[in-house]
């Protein structure tokens, strides 16, 4: 049988992750899966843009064609 321990947490310095409880005995073997609350937040949503917009190395004039290139694909695909 599994037994589940759920905790929220704080990740730390390093990406760091500690769970602790009396239910976990020393030598045990245990999976752990981590799930992130709120990966797709605007702040993380706009650094992978940041990210984007630096890998293709845009200025100003660049990144208004560009902007008018993606508008243009998706219009295409329509409503």
């Amino acid at each position: 049988m599994v037994a589940a321990i759920r905790q929220t947490v704080t990740v730390g310095a390093g990406g760091r992750v500690e769970v602790q409880s009396p239910r976990l005995k020393e030598g045990a073997r245990a999976e752990v899966i981590v799930l992130l609350e709120d990966v797709s937040s605007p702040a993380s949503q706009l650094s992978a843009f940041n990210r984007l917009e630096t890998s293709l190395n845009l200025d100003e004039k660049r990144a208004r064609e560009w902007s008018n290139q993606v508008r243009d694909e998706r219009r295409s695909f329509g409503p």
